[in-house]
């Protein structure tokens, strides 16, 4: 957990000096475990954040308000009550706990001033939100609440508060130099990180790691040079104010702090900050997006796989009837045999061994003893009618299937490279409007997601799909005369090349081609095949799926399907 303790010291000293003597207009609810203060002061107004989310716990100042969710808890309405145009008369941290305290001057319900507290605790999965009356410390309320039987801690209304347990660690702000190579001395066979972790307050493992870092400290406290080790803990404590997220070699963020983390090498990225509340709001921002998307591209991905497994299952049972119906020549050959030698056969017979005069060969032939020769023979005869209809039902079916299954793989490869949330509510629509996803209606919403726009050699516009939907909109759109690009024989987005009547150069084609490569099923494949023609020879068949369309007088190029640099 990057907010340890020491974060929450200097969070709470920046926020002290920006809101005491703010007065608190609003307070909304922006999340199951999220609120926002709106605050007024100095001639400045503030959105003060306040989440007791398991995994993205925060107190922070942002600049924009996050969306109201339209019916508030009930702990938002508390708040509401003891806190609204009450002022903000101080802010502060607990020594060695992860918790941000905002003391609140407001008004009862008789008008009388009293005092109230909020306890904003940044605990990871026991993160929580509460409200006590700062006079005798009692909780008036709290986000989530335990009960009497709870071992660890309780929370109820009415109870004095109760701060979580105490661990069996020191509180380091007060330690000298000489306390703590008495304490080295104590434990000269741990690592010096753990050291750090297990016997101070306040540090996390990545603050941990850090100060041991620093002092080049990588085996065990007696190996290390212990008055470098106090020196690298005393500048994490005291030392300067750096807010940051640190970036791999991929731009991936790996962590965030308040010092500058030099564990990370040369090769890690460094953002720096203004302040706390900007680098909090950043990142959780940003994760929260990342979390948003992943979600939306899992619950799609989902979806669509299962309904790729389930048309491949009603194509396999489609082709095994199929190969029955293959057995259809092998009744007629029966019936035609009996027929021919009809005056060898009498009613009651079980089987006979018949010439077959196509062949030339004799045949096995059984027969129901129940009926006469000629009434076995049209028995037979009908068979061989039933599975030649048969056959031809389940052509057709086969086809309607196959051509299911190649829509799907294309909505597949549309959620794969989806990225924005508009493309996710768009494929979502494109579902929806299938019949695969139950919605609201088949009605044609606009889509919310815009095309790509490239601009190609003699400044021609070339515009590629995202999904089905937005594919035909741009292939019905364009001018006859246009030019359509598509991967061959694989999942991929229209790009038209809007050349206005003109004729674009080798190199816009080219472009073009790339472009259709690069958003496809192929993308990162050297020398793809990109099929090319004027949008006149593209038709839609009537009643075909969403994006599916038959082209003509096409050519084909072959190019690296790579991001275009265009």
């Amino acid at each position: 957990m990057a907010i340890d303790g020491i974060f929450c010291h200097r969070l709470a000293a920046e926020l002290k000096s920006a809101l005491v003597g703010t007065k608190i207009e609003k307070i909304n609810q922006t999340g199951d475990e999220e609120l926002t203060l709106r605050l007024y002061g100095g001639g400045q107004k503030y959105n003060l954040l306040l989440s007791a989310s398991r995994k993205n716990a925060r107190v922070c100042l942002c600049g924009e308000v996050p969306p109201q969710n339209p019916v508030p808890t009930s702990f938002c309405m508390l708040l509401r009550k003891h806190l609204q145009n009450g002022r903000i008369t101080d802010v502060f941290a607990p020594e060695g706990e992860r918790i941000v305290c905002i003391d609140v001057e407001s008004k009862d319900e008789l008008g009388y001033a009293c005092h109230r507290r909020i306890y904003a605790e940044l605990m990871g999965k026991y993160s929580n939100l509460l409200i006590s009356d700062t006079d005798k410390d009692r909780v008036l309320g709290a986000l989530y609440q335990t009960d009497l039987t709870f071992a660890a801690r309780t929370v109820m209304v009415g109870l004095p508060y109760e701060a979580p347990p105490k661990q069996d660690k020191i509180i380091p702000y007060g330690v000298d130099e000489a306390e703590f190579l008495r304490l080295c001395r104590k434990a000269p066979t741990q690592r010096a990180d753990d050291f750090i972790l297990k016997t101070f307050a306040c540090f996390s493992p990545l603050t941990a790691r850090e100060t041991a870092y620093r002092a080049c400290a990588y085996g065990t406290v007696e190996d290390a040079e212990q008055g470098a080790l106090y020196k690298a803990f005393r500048s994490v404590l005291d030392g300067e104010l750096y807010p940051c997220i640190v970036f791999d070699p991929n731009d991936t963020p790996v962590a965030f702090s308040f010092t500058r983390l030099s564990q990370y090498g040369k090769d890690s990225r460094h953002l720096r900050f203004e302040n706390l509340s900007a680098l909090l709001c950043q990142y959780f921002e940003e994760k929260g997006n990342k979390e948003k998307h992943d979600r939306h591209s899992s619950d799609l991905l989902r979806l669509v796989s299962n309904l790729k497994e389930r048309v491949k299952k009603k194509m396999g049972l489609q082709k095994e009837s199929l190969r029955e119906c293959e057995r259809k020549e092998e009744f007629k050959r029966k019936g035609d045999a009996i027929i021919a030698n009809i005056y060898l056969l009498k009613q009651g017979m079980e089987n006979a061994r018949l010439m077959d005069y196509e062949s030339g060969e004799e045949i096995e032939v059984a027969l129901d003893k129940r009926k006469t020769p000629a009434n076995n023979a049209k028995a037979y005869y009908k068979k061989y009618t039933k599975l030649k209809n048969a056959e031809a039902a389940m052509t057709e079916q086969l086809e309607k299937t196959r051509l299911e299954l190649e829509y799907i793989e294309t909505v597949d490869d549309a959620v794969a490279r989806a990225e924005s949330d508009s493309e996710f509510d768009d494929l979502r629509q494109e579902l929806e409007r299938a019949g695969y996803i139950r919605g609201k209606a088949k009605s044609k919403a606009k889509l919310k997601a815009k095309p790509f726009v490239y601009t190609v050699d003699g400044g021609y516009t070339l515009k590629v799909g995202k999904n089905n939907l937005q594919n035909d909109e741009l292939t019905a759109g364009a001018d006859k005369g246009d030019l359509w690009f598509h991967v061959k024989n694989a999942p991929g987005s229209h790009a038209v090349l809007y050349a206005g009547g003109e004729e674009p150069s080798a190199l816009a084609y080219t472009q073009a081609a790339q472009a259709a490569a690069y958003h496809s099923s192929l993308s990162g494949a050297p020398s793809v095949a990109v099929d090319y023609t004027r949008v006149r020879f593209v038709k839609k068949p009537s009643g075909a799926a969403p994006g599916y369309v038959i082209y003509t007088h096409n050519y084909t190029a072959y190019v690296d399907a790579v991001e275009p640099k265009f």
